[in-house]
């Protein structure tokens, strides 16, 4: 084995393409991308909230549209969007299609 250590990036949440690529020729194995990923989550429920702003808010007296603040609706593009990160991740860290 080349490097005698498994390396964390910890704290790799905002790092550049190229950092990334550093810290794997370096010997990383793993990324820690907590902050990334609970971006990534929730920015599409910030987006879906923000464009169905009337339909989403319930006004006393009234009970909005429940097409639009059903969380299986929103909840569904947070998680395409943590999904999604988590592959670029893996992209990144050269895991993709491998297993331990």
């Amino acid at each position: 084995k080349a490097n005698p250590f498994d390396l964390v990036f910890h704290g790799g949440s905002g790092s550049s393409e190229k950092e990334i690529a550093d810290a794997v020729s370096y010997g990383v194995i793993k990324m820690n991308i907590d902050t990334d990923t609970q971006y990534a989550y929730t920015r599409p429920v910030v987006d879906h909230m923000f464009r169905n702003y009337d339909g989403v808010l319930k006004v006393d007296g009234e009970v909005g549209n429940k097409k639009l603040y059903d969380p299986r609706v929103w909840g569904a593009s947070a998680e395409a969007g943590l999904a999604a990160r988590v592959v670029e991740a893996a992209q990144q860290l050269g895991s993709t299609g491998k297993t331990f």
